[in-house]
């Protein structure tokens, strides 16, 4: 695919002209000033066409990956990117390739050079057919581009047909969350069991189940009276493994309420009993979250307990994850301040606290509304 061009007089200037193609393969001439005047500088212009030509000729894929099919390329790419991404994010491309965007492409016979906008559009609207989510539609739409901007790297692709692909856009999210007296309700029903601590601490700040999961004695103090939430517990085909927080604001200090305190150092001291009395036979770790015999709990089990314990119940079917979505809810509607619950949370922007929750807020609007009608009130 050589690049061809000629130079141009346009208004008393030489371009050059670059003859290149768009997006979807047809032909576009890109139009590029010299800065030079037409008198006397032909070959001038000339010379900066040659220049161009070299310089975008640099960027052009690799003719010799012409007969490549997308679904082959899709299979080579998913192991190169293992050690270059985190476990949970990995399991997550890989599975989307596998179980779906691989088969499609292949019963397609699609070239990688051969990818077109469209060509994607219409997976994305044979997975809506499948009854896939909007969603998890965007999901495998994040996942391609990704795959294909790697390809670009590797000159293998000259442009990411992804980025001109409209792929559908996610239903505006509305969190579920439970009321106070329904968490009380939860408490009693996770009472004894296994999974009580991550539950309460859940309720009270938020947590993310891998943040409760992963918190460590060594971040509990209860002498200042904080907690500080700066490890994580990931799920991983075969087993959990510890990570750092999601992101910088996740990383965070919190003061321990009375009965967190209370809570954590009950756990403590039962976790010293057991370790004093089963000596060897316990797992000893730093893991506030055990089980008696000291294992860590892992993040799947305590997702499908939690939910094994709400279907015997009354309780709304909420997933662990709305007691994040609980209490962040349950602090907006007693007047806590949007900046002091993203504070709570470990939001990255108050902006990110009030997109998901504002709809929450119904008493603080009815105040606004009541105000106005004060102001306006006709006399």
């Amino acid at each position: 695919m050589a690049i061809t061009g000629s130079v141009q007089q346009k208004k008393g200037k030489w371009y050059a002209v670059l003859n290149l193609k768009d997006i979807n393969g047809k032909r576009k001439a890109k139009w590029i000033s010299t800065g030079l005047t037409v008198r006397g500088n032909k070959k001038k212009a000339e010379r900066f066409l040659e220049q161009q030509i070299d310089k975008y000729s640099e960027n052009l894929a690799d003719n010799s990956a012409t007969d490549i099919l997308l679904a082959d390329y899709f299979e080579r790419w998913l192991p190169k990117i293992k050690d270059k991404v985190r476990p949970n994010t990995y399991r997550s491309y890989k599975g989307n390739m596998e179980n779906h965007i691989i088969p499609y492409f292949r019963e397609k016979k699609i070239r990688l050079q051969q990818l077109c906008p469209v060509n994607l559009e219409e997976y994305y609207q044979y997975m809506k057919e499948q009854g896939l989510s909007s969603t998890t539609i965007k999901h495998h739409h994040q996942n391609i581009s990704k795959a294909l901007s790697d390809a670009i790297h590797d000159k293998l692709l000259i442009y990411n047909p992804a980025s001109a692909a409209k792929s559908p856009s996610p239903a505006k999210f509305k969190a579920k969350f439970l009321t106070p007296k329904q968490l009380e309700q939860l408490m009693l029903l996770v009472k004894g069991s296994v999974i009580e601590l991550p539950v309460q601490l859940c309720s009270i700040y938020g947590f993310r189940r891998s943040e409760v999961l992963g918190l460590k004695w060594k971040y509990i103090d209860f002498d200042q009276r904080t907690l500080t939430v700066a490890e994580t517990l990931q799920q991983n085909t075969g087993g959990s493994y510890a990570d750092v927080t999601k992101n910088e604001s996740s990383c965070r200090m919190l003061p321990l309420t009375q009965q967190a305190y209370d809570l954590l150092l009950a756990q403590k001291e039962q976790q010293e009993e057991r370790a004093r009395v089963m000596g060897s036979y316990y797992n000893k770790s730093d893991y506030v979250c055990t089980w008696a015999d000291g294992k860590v709990i892992e993040p799947n089990y305590l997702t499908r307990t939690f939910h094994k314990i709400l279907q015997k119940s009354d309780l709304p079917m909420v997933r662990l994850h709305d007691l994040r979505h609980s209490t962040a809810s349950n602090l907006i509607e007693q007047n806590v301040s949007i900046v002091n619950v993203a504070s709570w949370l470990g939001h990255s922007s108050p902006t990110t606290t009030l997109n998901f929750y504002a709809h929450t807020n119904q008493e603080q609007k009815k105040r606004v509304a009541n105000v106005i009608d004060g102001m306006l009130a006709v006399r």
